[in-house]
């Protein structure tokens, strides 16, 4: 599990709240979003990806991530 030692939402759900608001954002671009480094973000999208949490794809030497369709459905009946 992803988590952090404080009362603020983990690094998982903060990535897919990004995501969902601003889909289309490379590992870098999370990185600075979150102010994190690129390697520590790579680890976390990857397991996001392994639980289909988030999807990509490649456009150049970038991987482009986005909430994984079926996730963001799920968001959006929680949040209605």
């Amino acid at each position: 599990m992803i988590t952090n030692e404080s009362n603020k939402p983990d690094f998982a759900s903060q990535v897919k709240g990004i995501l969902d608001r601003e889909p289309g954002l490379s590992i870098k671009e999370l990185a600075e979003r979150l102010k994190t480094n690129r390697q520590y973000m790579a680890g976390i999208l990857k397991v996001l990806e392994e639980r289909r949490e988030v999807s990509c794809r490649q456009v150049g030497p970038a991987r482009i991530y986005y909430v994984h369709p079926n996730d963001q459905k799920k968001h959006r009946v929680k949040g209605t």
